[in-house]
């Protein structure tokens, strides 16, 4: 409890500033969390949680168990055929989540830890409390960013716009993974939430047209039916059944040049906002949270405790950024024959050596940021 005393503020009530919050609070802090938001709602829908990010959930003595565990990745082509089977270990969980559930579950924990929450209050840089160290843990759109890094690159439209549904399916779903269906410029990623009695639906098409960046762009069934209309199997019903569909166009962001400056440190997406297609957003804002709080606690000097979470944070993170660009492009693939030619070896791959499939992502997945 060796942060005991000290005054933490966490500007933005979302999944990593919460985590944050917990995380200071795990060490004696006195920590208020300041939500523009009048309170936690139904915010987003589906969310996946791998074994680096959970790791850091149950260190906080939380539990995920309530949500779906995937059994594993399956990628799939564009009419349904089965491609790779890529399964998860024991040490590779993954938990589907409703984000909301996510959001209150991390809450809950906060409210019984002593966490205060502010709803409805907005802060700037003009208007922020006094604290011993501000979080700034307030999204893409984050109005601390240009405070820590005025010089900061603004985002360039990565040519690809997503879209969001929920769907009920007629019965609860029993297979308990993630399915990927990779066509031309297009894939769609389907997983089961809430005891499969909900189907997250994210399809990701490449686009000229830029989108808003930002979940709540409403657009119809119809439209989405109409531009995912070259996937075949399971997903034109699925789409037909989708609800409350959203969209939103999907950008490329550069790390800050700097993560803090004076009392104020940037946290998850607020430093590095990252492309959906690696599904580590939230696992990297919890990795995030884990270290800024114990290097806040290792270091007495603001500059070195800051300092060395960049140092420890960034590189990793520069990699994940990476390895999502990656992904989008490789789901993607335009040319018949390259599209043919990736199926195939992945295919060849995931039968002759899945070891392979493993060991390459064991920088990712087998990390334990508590460790």
């Amino acid at each position: 409890m060796a942060l005991t005393g000290q005054k933490i503020a966490v500007v933005g009530g979302g999944l990593g500033g919460l985590c944050a919050a917990l995380c200071m609070r795990a060490r004696g802090a006195d920590v208020t969390v300041y939500e523009a938001s009048r309170g936690f709602g139904e915010v987003g829908a589906g969310i996946q949680v791998s074994a680096n990010g959970l790791r850091v959930l149950r260190a906080l003595g939380l539990d995920p168990s309530g949500a779906v565990r995937s059994q594993g990745l399956t990628l799939n082509n564009s009419r349904g055929g089965r491609v790779a089977i890529l399964p998860n270990t024991a040490k590779r969980e993954v938990r589907l989540f409703h984000r909301a559930d996510l959001l209150a579950l991390l809450a809950d924990g906060c409210r019984a830890a002593g966490v205060e929450i502010a709803f409805s209050t907005r802060l700037t840089p003009d208007t922020a409390p006094a604290a011993d160290l501000l979080v700034a843990a307030d999204g893409v759109r984050s109005a601390f960013r240009s405070h820590v890094a005025p010089a900061h690159a603004a985002p360039s439209y990565a040519g690809q716009t997503a879209w969001r549904a929920l769907v009920t399916p007629p019965n609860p779903v029993g297979e308990a993974g993630v399915n990927v269906y990779m066509g031309a410029g297009q894939h769609v990623v389907v997983y089961p939430i809430r005891g499969g009695t909900r189907i997250n639906i994210v399809a990701v098409d490449d686009t000229g047209t830029q989108t808003p960046e930002g979940w709540q762009n409403a657009t119809t069934r119809d439209a989405l039916v109409a531009r995912f209309a070259q996937f075949g199997g399971p997903v034109p019903a699925l789409l037909t059944r989708a609800e409350e569909v959203n969209r939103w166009g999907l950008f490329r962001h550069t790390l800050p040049h700097r993560w803090s400056e004076g009392r104020v440190v940037l946290l998850g997406d607020a430093a590095h906002a990252m492309l959906p297609s690696l599904a580590q957003g939230a696992c990297a804002a919890f990795e995030d949270a884990w270290e800024l709080a114990r290097c806040w606690d290792d270091f007495a000097d603001p500059d070195t405790a800051l300092g060395t979470y960049e140092r420890r944070r960034a590189p990793r993170v520069a990699r994940v950024m990476a390895e999502a660009q990656a992904n989008a492009t490789r789901f993607h693939h335009a040319n018949a024959v390259t599209r043919a030619l990736g199926h195939s070896a992945l295919k060849l791959g995931s039968r002759l050596a899945p070891a392979l499939f493993e060991r390459r992502y064991s920088w990712l997945y087998d990390f334990d940021p508590t460790a």
